[in-house]
């Protein structure tokens, strides 16, 4: 389950249609970001098949990418490609988000697709096997909704490759005696068992109820072994599959978002301030249509808040991902142990790696330790002091262990270290009030989200209430980027930070 390279982003491919009454003139343009993280690209994009009754067009495109798997046995998951599509009148339109009909869609043979209603699809194989995904001919129909049927339309195919976790019990919490706000159960410090998406007691009886073990971090939780809350059902617990990004959100994934937004939404999602700081490469041109660049494509984006983060959650289609969703994709089904990393064990390099090619597709550890965990943490990243490129781990790796590799129990990449994921706490109302509603691939023109009132807010104080950050950043001491420590789960992400990037999840359809 280990991956060798990683997706460092959505590839996307935008095909102009010329159109008159009575003549197509197609002309394709493939904007290719250069090697990605698994390298996923989409290609050989064409559009046929319109309906002029039903405002319907078929989207043809090949879709591949590297160290694709499907197995039925242990961990019994798949990666899969999330696929949506944006289309805009042209010249100079809005970007709109495409609606993809299940009915008129067409797979190739060992190719499936689960669709999210119309707002898009999760493709991956249909039977066991692994190797590069061969996604030859796909084909999704595209609704074009009250767009004229002679207008000139450019549509992109956006790709970015997911981990389905399936459904299933599971614990969160460790053993461990050192605290750090971990989850307990029963008088000692047990895992509590999640078996189930139905509502949580929490704090109260140390027997039954889900506690903590330390709650005297900052800002701490408000509830404990004297004070009860109840996490609803519909609060998103894990038990339940749902799609994990594979790897973090990466910069060029970042600068892609942004070239598909107005300049009023841009005013508020691009961060001017902190180019060149602690890795962030991102770059306004000031040249259209691509006015966002970056030098450093396929690395973790950072200096992302919780608004950037939303926005781009609501935009793809995607959503945050809970406290408790992060404990199980990087855990599975197994039993906790003490101190443990995302890939299962409490050992972990202890030596600074040495970098080659930095900042480019191809940025490898020369030294990624051996029979060992590996992460990007204070120690190994003691030189430069940046978030590394998506994936790097598991492209370095020697053996291509889950240890070695750095890989969770499901194959998701650098959930210990390089950056902080945002996660949607337990620990107080704005969080709880989250009920996993995903993203519909529209945000207003100031660059929001525009979820409602389940999400925790963007524009109303306090900003970010109920968000947080798990699983720790190249920053951080080993003890801080272990899966069960919550010291900074209840930390509001009103801003933007140098080791606090994002990663995104769907309820499986």
């Amino acid at each position: 389950m280990a991956l060798e390279s990683c997706v460092a982003g959505f590839f996307h491919a935008n095909s102009i249609i010329m159109k008159s009454l009575n003549t197509f003139l197609i002309l394709l343009i493939i904007s290719s970001t250069s090697a990605m993280a698994g390298n996923i690209q989409v290609s050989n994009i064409s559009l046929s098949g319109q309906n002029t009754s039903l405002n319907t067009y078929q989207v043809q495109f090949d879709l591949i990418w590297e160290n694709s798997w499907r197995t039925s046995t242990l961990e019994s998951n798949w990666d899969a490609a999330w696929v949506v599509i944006k289309y805009r009148e042209t010249p100079g339109t809005t970007w709109l988000h495409g609606s993809v009909l299940s009915g008129g869609s067409i797979f190739p043979s060992g190719i499936t697709g689960d669709f999210a209603g119309a707002t898009g699809v999760f493709i991956h194989r249909d039977s066991d096997g692994s190797g590069d995904f061969p996604g030859t001919g796909i084909q999704l129909q595209l609704n074009y909704g009250g767009t004229p049927d002679d207008a000139v339309l450019e549509v992109c195919v956006l790709a970015i490759e997911m981990v389905y976790i399936p459904q299933g019990a599971f614990v969160v919490g460790d053993d461990s005696p050192n605290g750090d706000g971990n989850f307990q159960a029963g008088a000692t410090t047990n895992p509590f068992s999640i078996t189930s998406e139905g509502a949580i007691t929490l704090g109260g009886n140390l027997s039954t109820n889900l506690n903590v073990l330390n709650n005297g971090n900052f800002p701490v939780d408000d509830f404990s072994s004297a004070t009860t809350q109840s996490l609803p059902a519909a609060f998103p617990k894990g038990f339940n599959a749902f799609y994990t990004m594979k790897y973090e959100i990466s910069q060029q994934q970042y600068a892609d978002f942004l070239n598909k937004l107005p300049l009023s939404a841009t005013a508020n999602r691009y961060d001017a301030d902190n180019l060149g700081q602690s890795g962030y490469q991102i770059s306004d041109s000031g040249a259209a249509p691509e006015l966002y660049t970056t030098t450093t494509p396929d690395r973790a984006c950072n200096f992302i808040s919780w608004a950037d983060v939303a926005a781009y959650a609501d935009w793809i289609g995607l959503r945050p991902m809970s406290e408790l969703e992060y404990e199980k994709a990087c855990r599975g089904t197994r039993p906790a142990g003490a101190d443990e990393f995302a890939w299962g064990s409490s050992f972990i390099a202890v030596n600074a790696y040495n970098y080659g090619n930095q900042g480019t597709p191809s940025e490898q550890i020369s030294n990624a330790a051996v029979g060992t965990g590996n992460a990007i943490y204070s120690v190994t990243d003691l030189t430069n002091n940046i978030p590394r490129r998506c994936g790097i781990v598991a492209a370095s790796a020697v053996n291509k262990t889950r240890q070695e590799t750095g890989g969770s129990y499901y194959g998701v990449m650098e959930m210990t270290g390089n950056l902080w994921e945002q996660t949607i706490t337990v620990g107080n109302v704005e969080g709880r009030q989250f009920t996993g509603i995903h993203g519909n691939g529209v945000i207003n023109s100031s660059g929001n989200a525009t979820i409602g009132t389940t999400w925790p807010s963007v524009t109303i104080a306090p900003i970010a209430d109920g968000t947080g950050v798990r699983g720790g950043s190249y920053t951080r001491i080993a003890f801080d980027i272990t899966v069960s420590a919550r010291d900074l789960v209840n930390f509001d992400i009103a801003g933007r930070f140098s080791d606090v990037g994002g990663r995104l999840v769907r309820t499986a359809p």
